[in-house]
């Protein structure tokens, strides 16, 4: 007697039936599913990092979306090759004003006349670094701006804030802070109005 045949099988291959078809459909459309699913979790994920990275950014202000870069916020260094180290022939050009500081010397007995004086360079974006006393052979002058080697851009830009001081070249200051030392015949800063931010040569003793 012929043994009966097994309907999904025909001459030893197994028959897909619409059962197979299903399931293999199912599968390869939750696979496509979890692959779409797991490329929007990823671009959502890069999106927020973004927002967060640009929003850090801004608030320590390393990035102004939209701002334009100006002279005055680019830092010019000092010419390598400098003759006269005392009193450089040379043109400057005028820096950023929040990218050095300034020590404020009082070199007379006039009570808050560097404290005065530093709160009104603050107010025009100058950083302070302190508030002192020295320099008094230059009591009976307007005042001096002294800087090192790396510092004759940044007491050219004093030098038009302050009017009638002169450059004293200290070979042993570092860096590219300046020191003001203020003097009797000092009266007030450059008015805004005639600031000349233009380049030009140090004006020396």
């Amino acid at each position: 007697m012929r043994k009966s045949e097994d309907p999904d099988q025909w001459h030893g291959a197994h028959i897909v039936n619409g059962q197979d078809l299903s399931f293999s459909s199912d599968h390869k459309a939750k696979k496509s599913a979890r692959r779409r699913q797991n490329i929007v979790f990823m671009a959502m994920a890069v999106l927020v990092l973004a927002v967060t990275v640009g929003a850090l950014l801004i608030a320590t202000g390393n990035w102004k979306p939209g701002a334009k870069p100006t002279v005055a916020n680019e830092v010019t260094p000092s010419p390598t090759k400098i003759e006269n180290t005392k009193c450089p022939e040379v043109n400057f050009s005028y820096q950023d004003p929040a990218s050095f500081r300034i020590r404020v010397l009082n070199t007379t007995e006039i009570s808050g006349l560097a404290g005065d004086t530093a709160k009104s360079l603050e107010d025009r974006g100058f950083k302070i670094s302190s508030l002192t006393s020295g320099w008094n052979s230059l009591s009976n002058t307007v005042g001096a701006v002294i800087a090192g080697p790396d510092g004759y851009a940044q007491a050219f830009t004093v030098q038009r804030q302050v009017p009638g001081t002169v450059f004293i070249f200290d070979e042993d200051k570092w860096g590219s802070n300046v020191d003001l030392a203020l003097g009797e015949k000092f009266e007030s800063l450059q008015k805004d109005r005639k600031l000349d931010t233009s380049a030009g040569k140090l004006v020396c003793e």
